[in-house]
């Protein structure tokens, strides 16, 4: 694994460590400091080899690190380096030098760091030059120091380089080594981070502007904290959270107490205000852009894990630390799209904006992207730490919307950018952008956009002030983009499932529970809805059915897969824009039909239809329905009942047909999509029956009925029957569910109440359309026997009442099945059992159906009309119409049919299928110009 000179250099390290510390206030030999130099490097460029995170590169690490003689070795190279007193400068050694030589041991580029954020590769021994600057000083003591000075900031450079690569081979493995845990742990009871908070301290308190020399040693020191902290950037897997709990809590501890933090950050503010530095006696790049880039990704490391403690939060509230981060935030801010500083004065923003250019210069892309350290550390900045003055709660609001809105910017460039790349055309000109990098676009969004809505929640209360409703609203026009395809397509799954876990169920403001819903909305729900909440719900499902493998799938099947209660819905279809509700109804309806339960995808239909039948489960309850009657969600609900039930039942039907009579695998999930049917069955033959000579049948007088008959309630009947028969389809709907009960629900339970549901709803149907439930049962689509069966189960609860008239409807069908007709003879009888006495059966089932619960008659009576509920959205005339086109049904273009302007289509397709086999061309007015002959 480890080749013959890295072992030798290995075998040779410690005892070369024991020579060099024998008396730590002797000056190094430099004869042994270029050979410890070298040591280092061989080892250094050996692990270099490796790729990140490879698993070879590791093991070697490891190895090296279980030597306890070089283990050992390390750690008292490390504690010398972080004790070391801040460099003289070597111009006041040597003055008036020529500045002339060799190479500093720091590359500027930051290179060795596989973080991103330390730098310190060492390009060289750095010491071949030292005497040439030095030797016009005069005295060979000067000489000496100079050269010493020069040794220490060599091992300096190449022991900081070479942790650091150890540490980040062993902590970007998913199973970290205890050789690595302890290594960390010792260094922190070594006071490592407290020896460099006091270096970093000392550095700020200095007068001088630092030479070269210095500040590349600061440079060092800063990669040396980054690898301490590296358990920040790499999460342990959970079976070894106890195993590295004590390291955990030992570095968060002196992160804390050591205030290395805020000490760093002090350094770094007054280098970056002291501009160049003076008096350098080697010719390097100034560091301090290198230093700022670790410093960022150290505080974005933290913020990553601030929630797990609060000793994590007050790292990162320090005052320093936290300026240090919110100023590069926003002059990277400003430098993106050119917006206000806030206040940040202009010196202090030039100085910045001049370090980022130098520290994050543009690659070879056609577009400048900011390095993520930059929007990542602000958004730890702004969201884990709270407003304290002088940056308040709108501040950082605003830069969180801010911070939000670039990142949907840069992906609308990435995304313009791709298509450009597929189409073959020239790379996008103009590279004066500045855009955010790919891989953090969504989490930077959605976090940001979830900090700002935490903070303007708990102000949207009565009477807020009008900053905070105008951004909830455009928090919530924020989050609608941020789910469009251009951002979404750079998320990660994980991501795209958390959004949709927290979208309706985590930031929607909802009412508690039980209370009624007043007539206007909260401000935080109305912030919401005015944001463009439903538009968005609507199209990412039609996104993610017309592209079950799209990224809108995995967001919409998370949202999906969690419970969907009439609570949460009630204050959606309540408080929503009407046309924007109504569309997004009719989107599910269409989603219902184009379900299809045989196959494993999201648009199979399974989770949308278990969502529309929770919703309309319960709304079928007394309390809701008339608590709804005059109020939108009323005639929205109706709109849905019109929209969803044909579609449910079509699909219970399709499976039904599909499921051969002895499989029960199924069963429990299709009397799940059977109960919203169940429950609104009832209520509406009810007002079919209220105005249909059944009713007169019932009891009522030839004029009553006559009159009822020539009524706009009549009318209304003739829409409810329609509903019912032809597209609910609920004779054949009901024989399917006589069925299921009697061969594949299981006794007993919970399924005591679906089998006195079913009789329910048969007893309704019956009455309400007493010829097609005969004609049925006398082709075998209700077999009385199947009536029959239920009864047990309705002895055995009680139900007296029910229990009468199903026995009057077994009795009515077998009677008639005896008599071989439809009609209401006297054949009926026999099979009455004479409980009816002389009465005929018909007539007898008839009367004892006509007696219901007046609370059912209320309920029935709270429904909107059909003709209301459906001109809340004109849609396609076509009730099997499919079409998903566009983002929404209320910005669809309609064509009008030409012969009676009454019927419009979405589509060429839609109106064609509507005429040949949806029955306009016999209803049409003027379809018959149309016909041939």
């Amino acid at each position: 694994m480890l080749d013959r000179s890295v072992e030798d250099a290995l075998r040779r390290l410690p005892g070369l460590v024991d020579r060099l510390m024998a008396d730590p206030e002797a000056q190094f030999r430099v004869d042994d400091a270029e050979e410890m130099v070298e040591l280092i490097a061989t080892v250094r460029d050996c692990l270099a080899q490796f790729p990140e995170g490879s698993a070879e590169g590791a093991a070697a690490a490891a190895t090296i690190l279980e030597d306890a003689g070089v283990h050992s070795a390390l750690l008292r190279l490390v504690a010398a380096v972080v004790r070391w007193p801040l460099l003289a400068p070597i111009s006041d050694i040597a003055s008036g030098s020529d500045g002339g030589s060799g190479g500093s041991g720091s590359s500027g580029g930051g290179g060795g760091s596989r973080s991103g954020g330390s730098g310190t590769e060492g390009s060289g021994r750095g010491t071949g030059g030292a005497g040439t600057g030095c030797r016009r000083g005069g005295s060979t003591g000067e000489l000496r120091i100079c050269e010493g000075t020069q040794a220490h900031a060599s091992v300096a450079w190449k022991t900081c380089g070479v942790v650091d690569m150890l540490l980040q081979l062993l902590f970007a493995q998913l199973h970290v080594s205890l050789a690595a845990v302890g290594f960390i742990q010792k260094l922190l009871r070594m006071d490592t981070l407290q020896c460099l908070a006091r270096w970093f301290a000392a550095g700020a308190d200095s007068i001088r502007a630092p030479t070269a020399q210095q500040a590349g040693f600061a440079e060092c020191l800063f990669c040396m904290l980054n690898s301490l902290l590296l358990p920040f950037q790499y999460n342990a897997p959970t079976e070894e959270e106890a195993l590295h709990a004590s390291m955990w809590r030992e570095l968060t501890a002196a992160l804390r107490d050591s205030c290395v933090l805020e000490q760093a950050a002090r350094l770094l503010l007054q280098l970056m205000l002291q501009g160049a530095p003076t008096g350098a006696a080697l010719p390097m790049r100034y560091p301090t852009p290198v230093m700022i880039r670790t410093f960022l990704v150290i505080y974005q490391n933290i913020g990553g894990e601030v929630l797990e403690t609060a000793a994590l939060r007050e790292v990162l509230s320090g005052r320093c630390a936290w300026h240090m981060v919110l100023i590069h935030g926003v002059a990277a801010l400003c430098m993106a799209d050119g917006g206000p500083a806030y206040g940040l004065p202009e010196n202090v923003q030039q100085a910045v904006s001049t370090r980022l250019a130098e520290a994050f210069p543009p690659g070879p892309q056609e577009v400048y992207h900011l390095e993520e350290s930059i929007p990542l550390g602000l958004l730890a900045a702004l969201a884990y730490v709270g407003p304290s003055p002088p940056v308040g709660a709108r501040a950082i609001v605003m830069l969180l919307l801010r911070l939000a809105r670039l990142a949907v910017t840069s992906g609308d460039v990435w995304a313009a950018h791709a298509q450009q790349q597929r189409a073959g055309l020239p790379a996008h000109a103009g590279g004066t952008q500045f855009v955010m990098v790919r891989d953090h676009l969504f989490h930077v969004a959605q976090s940001s956009l979830e900090a700002a809505w935490r903070l303007l929640r708990e102000r949207l209360t009565a009477h807020p002030p009008a900053w905070v409703e105008e951004a909830g609203v455009e928090c919530w026009r924020l989050v609608a983009a941020t789910l469009c395809r251009n951002m979404l397509c750079w998320a990660y799954q994980d991501e795209l499932r958390w959004v949709g876990t927290q979208l309706l169920h985590r930031w929607v403001p909802l009412r508690p529970a039980g209370e009624p819903l007043p007539p206007a909305p909260p401000p935080g729900l109305a912030a919401v809805l005015a944001g463009g909440l439903l538009p968005c719900l609507e199209r990412l499902l039609r996104r993610a059915c017309e592209e079950p493998d799209g990224p809108e799938s995995a967001v919409m099947g998370a949202l999906l897969s969690e419970g969907h209660t009439w609570r949460l819905w009630a204050h959606l279809l309540e408080y929503g824009e009407p046309r924007q509700a109504a569309a997004l109804v009719a989107t599910l309806g269409k989603l219902l039909r184009r379900a299809n339960l045989a196959e494993a995808s999201f648009g199979d239909g399974r989770l949308v239809s278990r969502l529309c039948a929770a919703v309309l489960g319960p709304c079928a309850s007394p309390s809701e329905l008339i608590e709804a009657e005059g109020r939108q969600r009323g005639r929205l609900l109706m709109y849905a009942v019109c929209s969803w039930l044909p579609a449910l039942s079509g699909l219970v039907l399709q499976v039904m047909a599909d499921q051969p009579a002895s499989d029960t695998a199924d069963s429990k999930d299709l009397w799940g999509l059977l109960r919203p049917l169940m429950g609104w069955l009832p209520l509406l033959a009810r007002r079919c029956a209220n105005g249909s000579t059944a009713g007169a049948a019932a009891g009522c007088s030839a004029a009553a009925a006559a009159d009822a008959a020539c009524s706009p309630a009549a009318d209304d009947a003739g829409g409810w029957r329609l509903l019912l028969l032809e597209e609910v389809r609920v004779v054949p709907l009901l024989g399917a569910a006589l069925r299921l009960a009697a061969f594949k629900l299981p006794r007993g339970g919970l399924f005591l109440l679906a089998r006195a549901a079913l009789a329910r709803n048969c007893c309704a149907v019956a009455a309400a359309f007493p010829d097609e439930v005969l004609r049925a049962a006398s082709s075998s689509a209700w077999p009385p026997g199947l009536l029959r069966a239920l009864l047990p189960d309705l002895q055995e609860q009680g139900r007296g009442v029910l229990v009468d008239r199903t026995e009057a409807l077994a009795a009515w069908l077998e009677g008639a099945s005896v008599a071989g007709n439809g009609s209401s003879s006297g054949g009926g009888r026999g099979g009455f059992g004479g409980s009816g006495g002389d009465m005929d059966p018909r007539e007898h089932f008839l009367a004892v159906a006509a007696v219901i619960p007046g609370v059912i008659a209320e309920m029935a009576a709270a429904l909107v009309p059909l003709a209301e509920a459906r001109a809340l959205l004109r849609t396609c005339s076509y009730n099997g119409c499919t079409s998903l086109a566009g983002d929404s049904e209320a910005d669809a273009r309609m064509r009008w049919c030409r012969f009676c302007n009454s019927s419009c289509y979405c589509c060429g397709e839609c109106q064609l299928s509507h005429w040949r086999e949806g029955g306009h061309k016999e209803a049409c007015p003027g379809g018959a110009k149309a016909r041939p002959g």
